[in-house]
């Protein structure tokens, strides 16, 4: 049987003896190839997230918000004065920033950034697991002993445990949660510091790593506020493994445990400036759940299933989701809460009992609480339930203690540790395996929310995956998962809008009426859902209704162009065409330049058969907007009927040179060439009307009648 040999963490010093927990391993040439290896391998396993688009909150954060764009004095101050979505995150800003300076809209140089942090997190972490498992002390006047190979590969297991688990997939592939990663690297190198300074031989003082410790976790939290719980995580490393507070005599109030406290008071400060910013950005978001909305019980159930749910989920990492909704109502007394509940309990009164006898499980157990506490929904922020993201930096020390575990197999009992490196290895192939496999359902929003909607089903996933859908065009699967959706919520409003607005585009026009009720019926003042309910109605052939619609709209909005030209186009196919100018005129009134107020009096003019006036009004609506295919094609008509062929075939080309696929003015184009004998041209403007749109009936006519023409 090997002989044991002690971890750092365990040997007990000579009076006046320090040691080191990092001098020998970073002097070790063994401990950066490890590094280069282990950063290489978690490269690799997480390269799929380069080609991946923006996903999820991408789209508000990054894809819509100009304001992050760039690193001048403008962008910065907004980056520090911001809670956009619900969080202070200046730094992570700061890095997304650099991001859009470097790459532009390229969403692989996001990707690359967040890839980039998550390996550099590896190597702490592996740093940081042989730092805990495989320093070995160094005796007065002697240099630190070498740090054994075995050590490096438990150190290494542990990082890979962490760093190529399906769990970390959401915060490396989601640019959004370049918070995560950046946080997590800050205060990773904090831990580290902060170890430094109190478990090794240097010869500066320790105050200047305990100082670069605070530094650290300063921008950890100005990239997230997660780290507010580190000044307790270092308290409980003060206990074990540094021996700093409770040691052989059980002590925790002599003077070396009140250096140990004084010390933590400016961790204390900083964390609780970010403690109080955190819940102002939540609330300014509207994030925050009250205990009418979310109760204490509620809470607490929450909490116990979330504990578990991790170490479940680290444990059997399938059927991930990028969101698990809390469900309406929570049923307290199901199996669901009610089992993680006991276990919890079960795990508390363990830990009381036999806390002391087992240290190095008390203080994984302790960090992981600790570090999950502000997500555990105690502090209710959104409607998720649990988040693969929040066990990020929680599940570490869990990794850790499984290394450690095969280590002192591999120390004691040598076959037996090398029948670990074989479980071990099979463990990482697995989870790398699986992380690649994860890593793909984040390349673009459908195969995300087909992801969620597989794992963890709800109206808000359905409801998702109908919105990626309806933005690829797959308007049917849309309108399906917006009808799963509103199976499982009727009134979620989102999915009521998506159904109708797919309805209507699809020109299902008595389904998308009375879904556009619906949503109307629940929000009366949803201006957008009136006035596309009344362009429905319009497409029916009841203007009565959308007339109706209309003047609802500026009931409620009496300033609304949209509303008062749809008003008046309306009016207009009912013939009143008086009252039809008249609302043109109220737009005019407030803009004399509104392009489509200049094209709906045009339309008017020509409908009342005054075509000087309404080419007039088509002319002037293109100055203000050139790119206006309909009042280009509608000036080319006036024309026509003043009998201007040759300026109303100019007026169509400068149509066509932009919008080549515009059928209807390619037909009005073949018309008027046809009517100024120009009977090749014209035939071949027909032809390419039928090339785009076979089943153009008016187009075949005239097509053949010009080629059956002597």
């Amino acid at each position: 049987m090997a002989r044991t040999v002690k971890t750092t963490a365990e040997v007990a010093l000579p009076a006046g003896t320090r040691r080191t927990l990092f001098t020998a391993a970073w002097r070790d040439r063994r401990t950066w190839v490890c590094a280069l290896l282990l950063a290489a391998l978690v490269f690799v396993v997480h390269v799929n997230d380069l080609g991946h688009g923006f996903v999820y909150d991408d789209e508000d954060n990054i894809v819509k918000n100009p304001h992050f764009r760039g690193l001048g004095p403008r962008q910065l101050g907004w980056m520090f004065t911001t809670f956009h979505m619900g969080h202070y995150q200046p730094l992570s800003w700061a890095t997304l920033g650099l991001d859009y300076v470097l790459w532009g809209d390229n969403p692989t140089g996001f990707h690359l950034t967040n890839l980039i942090l998550h390996v550099g997190n590896a190597v702490l972490v592996y740093l940081l697991a042989l730092a805990l498992l495989g320093a070995r002390p160094a005796h007065t006047g002697r240099a630190p002993a070498p740090v054994a190979w075995s050590a490096h590969m438990a150190a290494v297991l542990a990082a890979l445990l962490f760093a190529v688990h399906p769990l970390r997939v959401e915060s490396v592939a989601w640019v959004t949660e370049r918070r995560d990663v950046l946080s997590s690297f800050f205060m990773v190198l904090a831990v580290l510091f902060y170890l430094h300074a109190h478990g090794g031989t240097v010869a500066a003082s320790p105050r200047v790593w305990v100082v670069l410790a605070l530094a650290a976790l300063t921008l950890s939290l100005l990239s997230r506020a997660m780290a507010i719980t580190l000044p307790v995580i270092l308290l409980i490393l003060d206990w074990y493994p540094l021996r700093r507070l409770g040691g052989p005599a059980g002590s925790w109030t002599d003077r070396a445990a009140r250096r140990a406290y004084l010390e933590k008071i400016p961790f204390c400060i900083v964390a609780l400036i970010f403690t109080i910013l955190a819940p102002l950005a939540q609330q300014a978001a509207g994030a925050r759940a009250t205990l009418t909305e979310h109760g204490l019980l509620e809470r607490l159930a929450q909490a116990c299933y979330g504990l578990v749910f991790y170490l479940w989920k680290t444990v059997l990492a399938v059927n991930l989701s990028p969101l698990y909704e809390i469900p309406q109502p929570m049923v307290l007394s199901s199996a669901k809460y009610v089992v993680p509940a006991l276990l919890v309990l079960a795990a508390t009164v363990l830990l009381l009992v036999q806390g002391r006898r087992w240290p190095w499980l008390t203080v994984v157990a302790l960090v992981y609480v600790v570090l999950l506490a502000p997500v555990l929904g105690l502090v209710q922020s959104g409607s998720q339930e649990v988040a693969d993201r929040y066990s990020y930096l929680p599940v570490v020390g869990w990794g850790i203690l499984a290394a450690a575990g095969w280590l002192e197999l591999w120390r004691r009992w040598r076959p037996v540790g090398v029948g670990g490196i074989v479980v071990g290895s099979a463990a990482v192939v697995i989870l790398a395996t699986l992380t690649w496999r994860q890593s793909l359902a984040w390349r673009d929003s459908v195969s995300l929310w087909e992801q969620a909607v597989r794992a963890a089903p709800s109206a808000t996933t359905h409801q998702n995956l109908g919105a990626a859908y309806a933005r690829t065009g797959r308007l049917q699967e849309a309108i399906a998962q917006y009808r799963s959706a509103l199976e499982l919520d009727a009134l979620n409003r989102p999915s009521l809008h998506g159904l109708a607005k797919a309805l209507t585009d699809t020109n299902q026009f008595d389904e998308a009426v009375a879904a556009w009720e619906r949503v109307l019926q629940y929000n009366p003042e949803n201006m957008r859902a009136r006035l596309l309910l009344a362009r429905v109605q319009r497409a029916r052939g009841h203007p009565e209704s959308a007339q109706f619609q209309y003047a609802e709209a500026l009931r409620f909005d009496p300033r609304s162009t949209e509303a008062r030209l749809g008003l008046a186009a309306v009016l207009a196919e009912r013939g009143r065409l008086d009252e039809a100018s008249a609302e043109c005129r109220k737009v005019l009134e407030a803009a004399p330049d509104h392009p489509g107020g200049r094209y709906t009096l045009g339309n008017i003019r020509a409908q009342q058969g005054r075509f000087a006036e309404a080419a007039a009004e088509f002319r002037r609506a293109l100055e203000a907007q050139p790119d206006f295919p309909e009042a280009g094609s509608n000036l080319g008509l006036a024309l026509e009927y003043l009998g201007r062929l040759e300026d109303a075939v100019q007026a169509y080309q400068a149509v066509l040179n932009r919008h080549p696929d515009e059928v209807i003015t390619r037909y009005n184009m073949g018309n008027a060439l046809s009517k100024l004998g120009r009977r090749q041209e014209a035939i071949a403007e027909f032809r390419e009307v039928l090339a785009r749109n076979p089943q153009h009936a008016p187009a075949r006519k005239a097509l053949d009648n010009l080629l059956a023409a002597p």
